[in-house]
């Protein structure tokens, strides 16, 4: 280890952040082979934890029975219990605690409200380490970094960011040898600065959200600057989509790697050099993929995304209903891979039939077109769609037979009645949470 990496474990373990351990015995599953009975064995503990110390599972868990099953095939004992949503952790947020909190060490934490209204959860000590553990292993996996080697963030939540103001924060940062930039303050005069930091001291791995770097790489294009070849991204907080990914790759020069996951529960997955999809790691989270009624579904059929965390103990997520959409490619013991994480639920346009439509087919119609800088499309109701576009230069006047173009692609996915208008904006800004979508359903 690094004498930056060995400072910031010390100074960690002051502070009783003792994810280092934690990573290293991941690491070592790793290399030895991971058990197929890892994730079964988290899911019994979690749920007899459940049973014990949740009141809100106590009684239904109590008119399932059947603990025989739990224990022989803990997966199918999970689809007897209830989805668990957002509006029912807000409804029952005394229950869904445990009530041996005064035994951990809890904090509150809320999610990232990139669907809505964010919701208050609690978390304890043990699932921010192993939470930790599991960030720095992805990263791990992507390119060998140790703590202390030199990284690079290109973040966005207004929480993180203020939480990285104080003494400590900063000197957390130096010991961890990490460059930070402001998503929210991504001026020209900012990310030229930024540019200029990672040329002179390119870092082992960019971590990321998927627009800001995409942002960047924009910038970088349009302003003719050069950017050294980098090592390794990772993005996150944000669908990437395959022409966000060519040009960050492009203009950065190296590898792009896209990583799920979410304030409630963690990072999910990550995609991983020379491997297919997005790896689950093992000891966080176990997914399920359901259709809209909360049936399973095959590996390989897209569905709504379940998600239990095996590492909060203070306020279990079980079956947790994220909203997202996604698809398993592989759904083995201990081992799930996602084919791929197709967006937020709500960036799912909905048809007056009840037929979904991709956001992504119109992020398609708009991405190409060199006048728009940025843009949103977001769906009313079943008979009207909104396009909000901020232009690359605010005199331009797009023809209108482009616009009616636009107008009649959305209208032969969405169906002809459906009423397209546009509105041009000087800026279009991220949610709370730093996150930016192109596509909104408020249906």
């Amino acid at each position: 280890m690094n004498l930056r990496g060995w400072l910031y474990s010390k100074y960690s373990s002051l502070q009783g952040r003792e994810y280092y351990a934690i990573f290293d015995k991941l690491c070592q599953e790793i290399t030895s082979g991971i058990h197929p009975e890892t994730t079964q064995t988290n899911l019994i503990k979690i749920i007899n934890h459940c049973q014990a110390n949740v009141p809100y599972y106590t009684q239904i868990m109590l008119q399932i029975g059947n603990p025989t099953l739990l224990e022989q095939n803990p997966e199918v004992y999970l689809q007897k219990l209830p989805v668990l949503t957002k509006d029912l952790i807000r409804q029952n947020f005394e229950q869904i605690k445990s009530t041996d909190l005064q035994k951990r060490q809890w904090y509150f934490n809320q999610s990232g409200g990139s669907t809505g209204e964010p919701i208050r959860l609690i978390q304890d000590r043990e699932y921010f380490n192993r939470s930790m553990a599991i960030k720095s292993l992805y990263s791990y996996l992507v390119s060998a970094i140790k703590t202390g080697e030199p990284e690079a963030i290109l973040w966005g939540s207004r929480s993180d960011l203020l939480s990285n103001k104080g003494i400590k924060a900063k000197l957390s940062g130096f010991l961890r040898n990490t460059t930070y930039m402001n998503a929210f303050l991504m001026t020209h005069e900012k990310m030229a600065e930024f540019i200029e930091r990672l040329n002179n001291k390119p870092p082992k791995i960019i971590i990321a959200y998927a627009q800001a770097i995409y942002e960047l790489a924009q910038f970088a294009e349009q302003e003719q600057i050069t950017i050294v070849p980098q090592k390794a991204i990772i993005t996150t907080a944000g669908t990437l989509y395959p022409w966000m990914r060519e040009k960050i790759e492009s203009v950065f020069k190296c590898q792009v790697f896209n990583r799920y996951g979410s304030r409630e529960v963690g990072d999910i997955a990550c995609e991983l050099p020379g491997k297919e999809g997005l790896w689950a790691a093992p000891w966080g989270n176990y997914i399920e993929i359901v259709d809209d009624k909360d049936n399973s579904l095959q590996t390989g059929v897209e569905g709504n995304i379940l998600v239990t965390n095996l590492t909060n103990y203070a306020m279990p997520l079980i079956r947790y209903k994220i909203g997202d959409r996604g698809t398993l490619l592989v759904n083995e013991p201990s081992r799930q891979i996602f084919k791929e994480v197709s967006g937020r639920i709500t960036d799912m346009f909905k048809r007056q039939d009840g037929s979904l439509v991709y956001g992504s087919y119109f992020t398609y119609l708009l991405c190409f077109k060199d006048w728009i800088s940025k843009f949103q499309v977001v769906q009313k109701n079943y008979s009207k769609i909104v396009i909000i576009i901020m232009k690359v230069n605010q005199d331009y006047q797009p023809e209108q037979k482009e616009l009616d173009e636009i107008v009649n692609h959305c209208q032969i996915a969405i169906g002809k009645k459906c009423q397209i208008s546009f509105e041009f904006v000087d800026q279009i800004y991220p949610n709370q949470s730093g996150k930016y979508r192109y596509t909104i359903s408020e249906i």
